[in-house]
């Protein structure tokens, strides 16, 4: 996943680039996504903000006013966490809320002076949280902010002057006849679409006409899917620049509609306002049109055509301008194949043709209605029951009807919420067809161990947030691939899900576990705490070659051990007042190597230490390929961050390799799957990185070369951030818990340890800032092992020389287990992102 940045005159954010719509509107930044095969648009908004705008809210603390601001009291159902975290060297107040609709919200707020603050709200169904919730502290955290708020907010439209300070607004028309021509009262009623008598297609906006290109287009996947697409006829910027803003007049009006089936033929009237549908069924995505322009009037689906008939609204403008809008097209319904669409109503179900209803997905379904309505769908693929919190139709929904065990060409079913149910039938299992199976949130505590025995295509199973006692077992010559068992009453998985050859992912936390098969630690992804999996498998490291582990010295990678270093940190702690922490500082503290990129490496020097650019191989080695899934070479080679030349560093600590050269190399930046290669030869033996440049012509995969850097190097101190970090010393030094809350302090602590004059950059054994977790714990997860065996052997991070930025701004690390590297094996190297 890739960031785009994003600036207003104040502030810039870096976006993923799944938000594929970004819009910036004088002090804020709204990015929309719709999650696939799902039907609401999930916003996270940014905003500059001046402190007096709450004040209507009544409370002494800002963080509360601006809460209430956000919510309502009667509409949260639950508070889920309250939390800190930094940006640009402030504390955020961040809330995570449930409402009673189910919609999941991710709120903060940053003070950055007396004045002013910046704001972040985003939303996504609750079920989504485990997606979104990253993305949402990603773009919150990733806040850079920057010139003088006071002068952008002075020059917003007095409307939204007016707002932040509870003034009313006034508006100055200086020529009334533009006014006319321009301006349309927005409460003027909006005229019902009609058929055209001549039955000639049209599109006008205010005076200016569209003609339909070729590229409009229909589609029934899923959803409904309309595709509009216009050129200004005789396009003329200075005539028609108040509409369209495109180099060619071109623009476009792309729309999703669900809950439109009547009897072969869409059908409906949607409205939308500011290009949002309020029910989240049906969605809009325009383009080409002048910034901020928005649709709001009614959408209409009949006897074949669409039309549009509203206006298209300025939101931003100091005049709020809207200019009227009429389109009608034709849908050529001989293009639109029902079978691959959703019915999601019972009113829809009503003139179809039984065979061409094949995907059904219901929300909420009265019992009775249910059974009465679809058991003649025989030809049905799909079937999706859902029910929601607040749902009072679920306690109808006793038992699965029995009826659905005939429709024996499903592949997926799924029914979700079903609080009420207490047994999974067994004719389940006659649905032969059935690969994608979910049943959650019952009270089921036991299923059959027929049910799933005859289900040989079945390939996902989710079970999650039932009753479950025992797990259900499956077919060991079947097709499983995924089971999903999160939070059930589980304390066992049975030893024969070691032998379901197709299995790669298991998710059984949040369970009472107390017993599980040696070798389940094999499954590729094993979703488990990790806690469980050490004290309940066999989660002890072998070694990266299979020959288990070698004695090492664990002392060699503190600060304690090196005088230099012993003194430095006795020092510091005394300059900053921190002796009561002295001993579990030193508990903590590691003997660090610091490196600063220094200047542009022309690579005139063989072997030396280089950030970027290319290595300096052995002929014997060459640029490593990247191998495909099925072991074919491709011609794309692995992306090269730096070379670590053993000998220049062998004085500033002990447990590198006295010699040699260590190669640094990423397959990509989405996985940042490692390659790390040692060379103990002669430097006579390398073939320098000039040869590279020169006379291979190497082939990248979505990256270019970095740019080369020499580096000087420095033994250091480095110790933990201590927010976030608890997971290092609450158990050997509880009493460190204090220093989360001296952030100043532990930040002039930091800087009295820095071994340049400026910041280091990279790093050896350096400790590493995760909101999450640590790069020990995570390769512990992924590797096995006890956290304190492994030890960071390269951080990399941001760095403006070798043109280095790892998503947002984040670092990248390599993490090796202290017995490989005692062994001087690094083909079992992890590694890990840390991005804002």
């Amino acid at each position: 996943m890739n960031n785009q940045e994003f600036k207003t005159s104040t502030f810039s954010l870096s976006i993923p680039d799944v938000y594929s719509d970004v819009q910036i509107a004088w002090e804020s930044i709204r990015a929309a996504h719709e999650v696939l095969d799902d039907d609401y648009l999930s916003f996270a908004t940014t905003g500059l903000v001046p402190i007096v705008s709450f004040d209507k809210f009544l409370h002494k603390e800002l963080i509360f006013r601006y809460w209430k601001s956000c919510l309502s009291e009667e509409n949260i159902k639950e508070i889920i966490a309250e939390k800190i975290i930094q940006i640009e060297n402030h504390n955020s107040n961040v809330r995570l809320v449930r409402t009673n609709d189910n919609i999941f919200y991710y709120l903060g707020i940053v003070q950055i002076s007396d004045e002013f603050c910046y704001t972040f709200k985003a939303d996504c169904k609750i079920e989504h949280r485990d997606f979104y919730e990253p993305l949402f502290e990603q773009i919150w955290m990733s806040l850079k902010y920057f010139g003088d708020p006071q002068e952008a907010i002075d020059k917003l439209p007095s409307f939204l002057r007016g707002f932040y300070y509870n003034e009313q607004a006034t508006e100055i028309v200086a020529d009334q006849s533009v006014l006319q021509k321009q301006q349309v009262d927005i409460s003027k009623e909006i005229e019902a679409f009609c058929i055209p008598q001549d039955e000639k297609e049209h599109w006008i906006i205010d005076d200016v006409v569209f003609d339909f290109s070729s590229e409009c287009n229909v589609n029934s996947n899923d959803k409904l899917y309309v595709a509009l697409e216009g050129l200004v006829r005789d396009y003329d910027k200075e005539r028609h620049g108040h509409v369209v803003n495109s180099y060619n007049g071109g623009a476009h009006f792309n729309f999703s509609f669900s809950k439109v089936y009547d009897a072969g033929i869409p059908t409906g009237v949607i409205q939308f306002e500011l290009s949002r549908d309020k029910t989240y069924n049906h969605y809009l995505w325009e383009s080409g049109f002048t910034f901020s322009l928005r649709f709001t009037g009614n959408v209409t689906l009949k006897d074949g055509w669409i039309g549009l008939n509203g206006y298209l609204e300025d939101e931003c403008g100091e005049q709020k301008k809207c200019y009227k809008i009429s389109l009608a097209k034709r849908i050529p319904l001989q293009e639109l194949e029902w079978e691959k669409y959703e019915f999601t109503t019972f009113k829809e179900l009503e003139g179809a043709i039984p065979k061409a209803v094949r995907h059904l997905k219901l929300t909420n379904p009265a019992y009775v209605e249910f059974r009465e309505s679809i058991d003649s769908f025989t030809d049905l693929e799909t079937l999706i029951v859902q029910f929601t919190n607040d749902s009072q139709e679920v306690f109808e929904f006793v038992e699965i009807p029995s009826f659905i065990k005939h429709f024996k060409n499903l592949k997926k079913l799924y029914f979700s919420g079903i609080s009420a149910i207490t047994k999974l039938p067994i004719w389940i299992g006659d649905l032969r067809e059935l690969e994608f199976f979910l049943f959650t949130d019952s009270k089921v505590e036991g299923i059959n161990p027929n049910t799933f025995q005859y289900l040989k295509k079945l390939k996902f199973c989710y079970l999650q947030y039932n009753k479950l006692v025992s797990a259900p077992a499956f077919p060991l010559d079947g097709s499983i691939e995924i089971i999903h068992l999160e939070g059930n009453q589980l304390n066992k998985v049975p030893a024969s899900y070691l032998k379901l050859e197709n299995l790669t992912r298991l998710n059984i936390k949040n369970n009472p576990i107390t017993w599980l098969p040696l070798g389940l630690e094999n499954i590729p992804e094993l979703e488990l705490e990790l806690e469980k999996k050490t004290t309940l498998l066999d989660y002890s490291y072998k070694g990266a070659d299979g020959k288990g582990v070698v004695p090492y010295n664990d002392e060699i990678f503190y600060a304690r051990n090196d005088i230099v270093l012993r003194n430095l940190l006795a020092h510091a702690i005394e300059k900053v007042g921190f002796k009561k922490y002295e001993e579990g500082i030193n508990k903590l503290a590691r003997h660090s190597v610091s490196f600063v990129t220094t200047v542009f490496d022309d690579y005139d020097e063989i072997g030396n230490n280089r950030f970027g650019g290319l290595p300096d191989l052995p002929e014997s080695v060459g640029f490593p390929k990247i191998i495909t899934e099925t072991q074919e070479e491709t011609n794309y080679v692995w992306q090269f961050i730096a070379q670590i030349n053993c000998a220049s560093v062998a004085h500033l600590q002990e447990y590198l390799p006295r010699t040699g050269i260590l190669y640094f190399f990423i397959e990509d930046q989405q996985d940042f799957k490692p390659k790390v290669i040692y060379f103990d030869g002669e430097i006579s033996q390398l073939k320098s990185a000039r040869e590279f440049d020169n006379t291979e012509k190497l082939e990248y995969f979505e990256f270019d070369i970095f740019q080369p850097f020499k580096a000087i190097a420095e033994k250091a101190v480095s110790t933990p951030v201590f927010y976030y970090d608890e997971h290092y010393y609450e158990k050997i030094a509880p009493e460190l818990e204090e220093l989360t809350r001296k952030h100043n302090e532990t930040e002039l602590f930091k800087k009295k340890l820095l071994p340049f004059n400026e910041e280091p950059i990279h790093g050896i054994n350096s400790y590493v800032f995760k909101q999450h977790d640590s790069p020990e714990i995570e390769a512990v997860d992924k590797l096995k092992g006890k956290t304190d065996e492994w030890m960071v052997l390269l951080k990399v991070s941001t760095d403006n020389k070798p043109e280095f930025c790892f998503w947002d701004a984040g670092e990248i690390y390599f993490v090796i287990h202290k017995s490989d590297l005692a062994k001087r094996d690094f083909s079992n190297v992890y590694c890990g992102l840390e991005s804002s």
